[in-house]
């Protein structure tokens, strides 16, 4: 299919929207340079796009895809499927669950979102690759937030993720179907994706482990991400053992992911679990417990299980960071431009050596422009503002915010030259009732509180643990633990010391 040249109007319209102030001779004349580059594009058309995208996907399929439409109360799937891995190994017949933002060829992918549905990938994701080859068996893909764009539950197109504890609560977001699916002992373990809380925030909210590995230590290939400096995949998990041994066989390199370091350091997490509170040094930040979002009632839950663990040996130490307090509006700086950024690279962006998905590269394209009025308000308004602060002040505040994020990272990594982990409520909030039909003051409102304290670290990259305590009123409660870059197995193990003492 040839490519389609462009007019004298689209050439004017691209050029006031860059700020290129083109003459109407311009117009004509890069109109006929523009053909004239499009020489490359057919060059590169001419190639084609591979079955598969190169790959033959791992895995056999026994059931495609299946939207899921009734016997789904929490709404906690988007889809059903049955995909066989090996017959043997470490995850041997482990049911599995799948965020609907990470790709399993042959079956949709949604993201959440109406303004995705009918997408199929070709391929898998390289996370789902390596559990069907340690033998899991994919059994569905898990409901998410819209475009996985609130810490809540509230968003998805398909119904919002409702809590196993109390219907009348939501789950958190935005992997809260994973969350849900393994609370209710439907899956084995589930992947989520992280991008300021995604994983940790309906974990502690459900009443489960969720585990956001070291930046770069898991692979993010053929997953839908938001911003690939803080774009996390990892597991959540009926308990701490369950998340090693998932995590031992998803973490490790992939050459198509530049997120990644060089060499990725890995271990058998799970062999490292002795859960001994006596060999542990824990800072517990004071900042974590003071925001304005904070409950007592969840504060108090926390303490308790740090003075257990203090009774049990552990070196318990109260520590300060200010910095900490402003880490959610260095976040929402940051993520405005980064996101939109991605947004407009088509869901992935530029100029970073990796694979690239080229059939969600260009089904996004082509969905986002003719759905976007779907897209929840949640991703409007971080677009617009986005957009405006990049076109009135120049990428000033971002290029400061991104700064501000290296300082944190600093702050955080002598912090934890002291102690090998720190701790703090996962979120400083109990779940939040499902209130349907808000309006968008409301929406917004209800939409990221509860990443208070999670988002600081998908900025700084190091492992961050949500691990149930002691509930509230019949609503779990979570308590997150943050070790030193891949010191995963650390901060694994902090969490299993809570499981043996409460």
């Amino acid at each position: 299919m040839s490519l389609r040249p462009p007019t004298e109007g689209e050439i004017r319209e691209l050029g006031d929207a860059l700020h290129l102030e083109l003459t109407g001779d311009e117009v004509r004349d890069f109109r006929e340079l523009v053909i004239g580059v499009l020489e490359s594009y057919e060059t590169v058309q001419g190639y084609g796009t591979p079955t598969a995208e190169g790959r033959s996907p791992t895995g056999t399929i026994v059931e495609a895809g299946q939207r899921v439409r009734d016997g789904d109360p929490l709404n906690a799937w988007v889809s059903r499927c049955e995909i066989v891995g090996s017959e043997s190994g470490p995850l041997s017949d482990w049911k599995i669950g799948i965020k609907d933002n990470i790709a399993v060829a042959g079956v949709e992918m949604t993201c959440g979102s109406r303004v995705m549905e009918g997408y199929v990938p070709a391929r898998n994701a390289t996370v789902v690759d390596r559990l069907l080859e340690a033998g899991g068996r994919i059994v569905g893909k898990t409901n998410m937030d819209d475009m996985a764009f609130t810490g809540n539950g509230h968003s998805s197109a398909f119904g919002p993720t409702l809590n196993p504890h109390d219907e009348e609560h939501l789950s958190g977001g935005s992997s809260g179907g994973s969350a849900i699916a393994v609370a209710t002992d439907e899956v084995d373990v589930a992947l989520g994706g992280d991008q300021g809380g995604s994983i940790r925030a309906p974990a502690a909210w459900t009443g489960v482990v969720g585990h956001k590995p070291t930046h770069g230590l898991v692979p993010y290939t053929g997953c839908v991400g938001i911003e690939n400096t803080i774009d996390h995949v990892g597991p959540l998990a009926p308990d701490v053992d369950t998340a090693a041994r998932t995590l031992s066989v998803i973490a490790g390199k992939d050459p198509k992911d530049p997120r990644q370091p060089n060499s990725v350091p890995t271990e058998h997490y799970e062999e490292a679990l002795d859960g001994e509170p006596s060999d542990m040094s824990i800072g517990v930040l004071s900042e974590g417990f003071d925001r304005p979002e904070c409950d007592d009632r969840v504060n108090d839950s926390v303490r308790s299980a740090l003075d257990a663990l203090s009774s049990e040996g552990a070196t318990v130490e109260e520590v300060s960071m200010p910095m900490h307090a402003d880490s959610l509006d260095i976040y929402t700086v940051a993520l405005a431009e980064g996101f939109l950024a991605a947004f407009s690279g088509e869901g992935i962006g530029h100029n970073w050596k990796g694979w690239y998905n080229v059939s969600w590269i260009e089904n996004f394209g082509k969905y986002r422009r003719g759905q976007g009025g779907d897209f929840p308000p949640s991703v409007k308004l971080t677009l617009l503002a986005g957009a405006y602060t990049s076109e009135r002040y120049h990428s000033k505040y971002y290029a400061e915010a991104m700064n501000l994020r290296q300082q944190l990272t600093e702050q955080y990594t002598e912090l934890l030259q002291e102690y090998d982990v720190v701790a703090m409520p996962t979120t400083p909030q109990l779940a939040h009732e499902w209130v349907p039909d808000q309006d968008r003051f409301e929406f917004i409102a209800d939409a990221w509180g509860n990443l208070a304290n999670t988002c600081a670290f998908n900025m700084t990259g190091q492992p961050s643990l949500s691990v149930p305590v002691e509930p509230v009123d019949g609503l779990p409660v979570g308590l997150m633990f943050t070790g030193s870059h891949f010191d995963d197995g650390t901060v694994l193990n902090a969490g299993h010391a809570v499981e043996n003492v409460l």
